[in-house]
């Protein structure tokens, strides 16, 4: 008899889904649209630099602390509290345009969202069933990268006819969407496909245990060095065209990065949970760093296009298909640690990115600077070749049953 395929596109799937798209695209249009409303009240261009800094240490900061909130408190109620709380920073915001209060409203935000996150990443992957591991995190990233492409288009082209008071009332209402949306939420229990975990496993841990687990640390930094390459990408990309003469043509790297991204998340998710993650990420480095090494040498409009579709593909695999290995790494009790830390890495990665390459590139240029990006890639190539054979024997190690030494019996022979 065939085996019996488990649903995914279950109601709390779809709502969480829906949730994370709207709230996402919600986030990036307050984020686009604050250094636009900025620039109107300051010529100061760095105060919109100092909000997102800000924006980023509190996030990062409660990061540390969110997978233990997480995992002591009913999920559904948290989400529910943090819905409200993020909500309510936005309404602050028409309190005063005064620069410092805009800095607190932003620390507020970052705080909010941080949990907001956490949570929604948490209870996607306890929803998932464990055969469809891979194809649930994949199309659930793929509904954040969505909203985070699409919150910045909304936020620029609005802004260009109406204020940005109105741009938050519409995020209100968006916000409003998703927070009801989390009413329907359940308070995730693990998967029937996990129900048969041992709970004590956690249970007695000290509290740092809580915040961080070695058993996904591989994971993790190739999560942080790719978000490193992205951070090039998304922050040079612009200036990299005038470099060589394309202008604002360039943009359409990320057109490119963006369709190869979805086809590819179409299908990768299944390949991991039949076959694995080898078959995906070893590929997907090599892709990136193609694409990288491409995109350093363009001179013309289809290299950039093509290294764009290259790198497309490690975007579209290597976060994903790295939070999916990491999940499997872990007993369902510290999913929620595991994803905190994914998180943390992936902000540390964003912004040591464009702190260092930035340094870089105003000493060897733009061009040098994606070459450098592609050796990280292949950093990334060498980590995963190295270290997941360890990782994955050390597994197989824990999970060998061991026979346990039986007493001789006495006979009467003895």
């Amino acid at each position: 008899m065939g085996k019996i395929k488990v649903k995914l596109w279950t109601n709390q799937y779809v709502i969480i889904i829906a949730l994370s798209l709207v709230m996402f695209a919600s986030f990036y249009m307050i984020t686009a649209g604050f250094p636009i409303f900025v620039s109107t009240i300051s010529d100061n261009p760095t105060i919109a630099g100092i909000m997102t800094t800000t924006l980023m240490t509190a996030s990062l900061i409660t990061r540390f602390f969110a997978s233990v909130i997480i995992q002591k408190i009913n999920m559904k109620l948290l989400l529910v509290i943090s819905m409200v709380y993020f909500i309510g920073t936005i309404g602050l915001t028409f309190l005063s345009d005064a620069i410092w209060f805009l800095i607190f409203i932003r620390a507020l935000q970052g705080i909010g969202f941080c949990m907001l996150t956490t949570l929604v990443f948490t209870m996607s992957s306890n929803i998932v069933p464990k055969s469809r591991l891979g194809e649930g995190i994949v199309f659930f990233a793929m509904s954040t990268s969505v909203g985070t492409t699409i919150g910045p288009l909304i936020a620029i082209s609005y802004l260009s006819n109406y204020s940005f008071q109105s741009l938050l009332m519409l995020t209100l209402g968006l916000m409003a969407f998703s927070f009801v949306c989390s009413l329907f939420t359940k308070n995730n229990p693990v998967n029937k496909e996990e129900s048969k975990a041992n709970p004590e496993e956690t249970k007695n841990e000290p509290f740092y245990k809580y915040m961080f687990d070695k058993r996904v640390l591989l994971p993790c930094i190739i999560v942080s060095l790719n978000y490193m390459t992205i951070a090039g990408t998304v922050n040079f990309v612009g200036a990299f065209g005038k470099e060589i003469n394309v202008g604002g043509s360039i943009s359409q790297f990320f057109i490119a990065q963006g369709i190869a991204m979805i086809i590819v998340r179409a299908f990768s998710g299944k390949i991991f949970d039949r076959f694995g993650h080898r078959i995906l990420i070893i590929p997907a480095a090599i892709s990136g760093a193609a694409g990288l090494f491409l995109l350093g040498f363009s001179t013309s409009m289809w290299m950039v296009l093509v290294s764009g579709v290259l790198f497309g593909i490690a975007f579209a695999i290597i976060h994903p298909i790295s939070q999916a290995w990491a999940l499997t790494l872990v007993p369902p009790e510290k999913k929620a640690t595991a994803n905190s830390m994914l998180l943390i890495f992936i902000d540390s990665g964003m912004a040591i990115g464009s702190v260092a390459l930035g340094i870089l590139a105003s000493y060897v240029g733009y061009g040098m600077t994606f070459m450098f990006s592609a050796t990280i890639m292949v950093i990334i190539l060498v980590l995963y070749l190295f270290g997941s054979r360890k990782t994955e024997s050390n597994k197989v190690a824990k999970k060998k049953p061991t026979i346990a030494k039986q007493p001789r019996l006495r006979t009467g022979l003895n």
